[in-house]
């Protein structure tokens, strides 16, 4: 019986996940700064998860590839 080799976490994230986690931080703060809010809560009764932008009073309801897409 062969068991795989355990993964090994490196020192530091990779630089293309550094930059995508500043892209993603870069579309919150346009968020933030156009007065819009966005929210992700677990519907249990659904369980599914819902994800909504709500922005100048009107809520939009999200799908996660929209949410990728808004803060790709």
């Amino acid at each position: 019986m062969t068991f795989p080799a355990p993964t090994t976490i490196p020192e530091t994230p990779p630089a293309d996940l550094l930059a995508e986690l500043d892209a993603a931080a870069r579309a919150l703060d346009e968020l933030r700064n156009r007065a819009a809010e966005l929210t992700l809560a677990m519907d249990e009764q659904a369980r599914q998860l819902r994800i909504e932008l709500i922005e100048d009073g009107v809520t939009h309801r999200l799908t996660p590839r929209q949410l990728f897409d808004l803060l790709g």
